[in-house]
């Protein structure tokens, strides 16, 4: 494997080699995984083999041929990549008909033409639908790479003219070994609380560090506070839009599917419909996460004080069901 593969994408980069043995390498591939998981690293490997002009019977590139270095020195000409033109914008359609006329171009290095599009999840109609006029009259020797973080958005007549190549998160355990390995002061402990906030992604815990450990136990006093019934939506809401919401989320999804883990296992049983109220808080985060990752342009204070004052009621029913003589 490419040394710069992290040991989590082993499974995704076999599948690779099984399809470039076969000789069946698809005309477009959605390369799909949360955030923090290196799928550009992915992508730039698998386009370094695509385009050597030497790779070995494990697909991996040679790194010395004229291909290589034109491609590590970013003058490769049988390679382009686009991206949002300005940070959290989209995808613009010019961008993809200016993709399409160069696309009819004929390889000048290598024996193919590669191009990776970042962020596939963030562009227009108008932009999707001449994107979708390229996949269905695919040029020959010609590659695409979709990378999307929420591939749901994407419109099902893109996903279906793509080979989906999906990044798996690595266990908790993989993780770990992998972030003690880096140069850090944290703790295993420390970890363990940034992989909650990044979704167990490691190259996103390893980001956010001391910042991930001030929301984590910020979110942490604050969920407790709210669980108590005694939190002001407003105030908490106005509070949390100094952090990643999205990120916020995933504390809050693992913190509750820990707390009905629990309940589940209790050796005293504990009554359905208390645990039916720790779903619906549970389903709540997940409709929250949706909301944040749309494109909608969401007013994300009153997403977040809707969320709070949606949960208090469901607290409320949960501290009345533990009521002593219930």
């Amino acid at each position: 494997m490419p040394e710069l593969i992290y040991p989590w994408h082993q499974q995704a980069w076999q599948q690779v080699i099984q399809m470039h043995q076969a000789q069946r390498i698809p005309h477009a591939i959605l390369l799909s995984g949360i955030k923090g998981l290196g799928k550009h690293v992915f992508a730039d490997n698998f386009v370094a083999s695509l385009l050597c002009l030497s790779q070995n019977d494990e697909f991996e590139a040679c790194g010395h041929c004229h291909s290589c270095q034109l491609l590590a020195a970013g003058t490769h000409s049988d390679h382009t990549v686009v991206t949002p033109e300005d940070e959290g914008k989209q995808i613009k359609v010019d961008q993809i008909r200016q993709l399409k006329a160069s696309q009819t171009l004929m390889p000048k290095v290598s024996p193919s033409k590669t191009v990776i599009i970042t962020h596939a999840d963030q562009m227009n109609l108008s932009a999707y639908n001449s994107l979708l006029k390229l996949l269905e009259e695919p040029q020959p020797n010609s590659v695409l790479i979709l990378i999307s973080e929420n591939s749901q958005q994407l419109p099902i007549t893109i996903k279906s003219r793509c080979q989906t190549i999906a990044i798996p998160v690595p266990d908790q355990a993989q993780s770990l070994v992998w972030l003690s390995q880096q140069k850090s002061e944290h703790d295993e402990k420390a970890w363990q609380a940034l992989l909650k906030i990044a979704h167990g992604a490691p190259l996103q815990a390893l980001h956010i560090q001391h910042e991930g450990l001030v929301q984590s136990q910020t979110i942490m006093k604050d969920i407790a506070v709210l669980m108590k019934g005694e939190a002001n939506p407003v105030q908490m809401a106005a509070s949390w839009q100094q952090f990643d919401l999205k990120s916020v989320m995933y504390q809050l999804q693992s913190l509750m599917q820990a707390k009905i883990e629990s309940l589940l296992l209790a050796e005293q049983g504990v009554s359905e419909a208390l645990i039916q109220q720790y779903w619906a808080i549970s389903d709540c985060i997940v409709a929250t996460i949706k909301l944040i990752s749309s494109q909608n342009n969401v007013n994300k204070i009153l997403l977040i004080e809707d969320f709070m004052v949606t949960v208090k009621q469901h607290v409320d029913q949960i501290n009345h069901l533990q009521e002593p003589n219930r």
